[in-house]
């Protein structure tokens, strides 16, 4: 029997995008959830996600459009050994290696009590979807890699089993379209086109993305769910500008400020009386620009 997909709340109204920090809160990390979160944490997981708890989870939707609640929006037990962090990151933030890994140990740390024995430390897993490219992974094309502690001679000979990080970067999947996994991919797609036809298509043959493209339009009905999201949706749009603009700022000025040091430099070589082409050659400016500089 073909799965269908109802259309009626899509046509209506035009889907939130699951990206959304507050939105893919409350489509995966909400009771209820558990086969949709292990769905899309199958595909990246690479084995069957299916015992998953959501207790764990303590993070309330967000309000607030610029609250801010920490770096880890959702946590997840799968089993009895297995923890798992998924971020979702609209906003680069330059250094997110390092606090990956410094909220990962936050998280591995905080399981145990004191007096605590270290074997009951589980298995920590952080997932960090960037809604851009990481220069650091520049050379990978698949949307997707997996981090694990290995030992550089001998990779198979995994001594440190605790430690395993993903990185889902969500442009590689238009750009590379081909490198990533199809049935990644299509949940990858959900989540900044959940009304696409590869997502349609996608979730006649997945049952967990069906139901959270069906649970999406119910999130999208919600007029409060809509306001916030939009709220919140906006703010990042301006954070990402005025990170933007910062940076464009600085770079000006570091012009102005090169360009301005060059013109103390050939104003001290010109009163040593040293030759044109010398200055040139140091300076990497042209013949006709030190004698402007020579002339005033």
């Amino acid at each position: 029997m073909e799965v269908q997909i109802k259309t009626t709340n899509i046509e209506q109204n035009k889907l939130l995008l699951p990206k959304t920090d507050v939105v893919f809160q409350a489509l995966f990390g909400t009771k209820g959830s558990e086969r949709i979160l292990g769905g899309l944490l199958t595909e990246i997981l690479g084995y069957p996600v299916e015992n998953i708890s959501l207790e764990a989870n303590q993070n309330l939707v967000r309000e607030m459009p610029t609250e801010k609640l920490g770096i880890l929006d959702l946590r997840a037990n799968i089993g009895k050994d297995k923890t798992v962090n998924i971020e979702v990151q609209l906003i680069n933030q330059q250094n997110m290696q390092a606090r990956l890994l410094y909220y990962w140990s936050r998280i591995y740390g905080a399981q145990l009590k004191e007096g605590e024995d270290y074997n009951m430390l589980k298995k920590t897993i952080a997932i960090l979807i960037v809604n851009y490219e990481m220069p650091e992974l520049q050379e990978f094309k698949d949307s997707h890699t997996k981090w694990e502690l290995l030992e550089k001679r001998k990779p198979n000979v995994l001594v440190f089993k605790n430690i395993e990080i993903h990185i889902l970067e969500i442009p590689k999947l238009i750009k590379y379209s081909k490198e990533t996994e199809e049935r990644l991919g299509n949940w990858i797609e959900f989540l900044i086109k959940p009304e696409s036809e590869r997502v349609k298509m996608g979730a006649k043959k997945d049952k967990n993305l069906k139901e959270a493209v069906e649970k999406l339009e119910v999130i999208s009905g919600d007029e409060k769910m809509r306001r916030i999201a939009e709220l919140r949706l906006k703010y990042i749009l301006d954070r990402n500008t005025d990170i933007k603009t910062g940076i464009e700022q600085g770079i000006k000025q570091e012009r102005m400020h090169s360009e301005q040091k060059i013109l103390e430099i050939v104003k001290k070589l010109l009163k040593l009386k040293m030759p044109i082409e010398q200055i040139s050659q140091i300076t990497g400016l042209s013949k006709d620009e030190i004698e402007k500089f020579n002339l005033s």
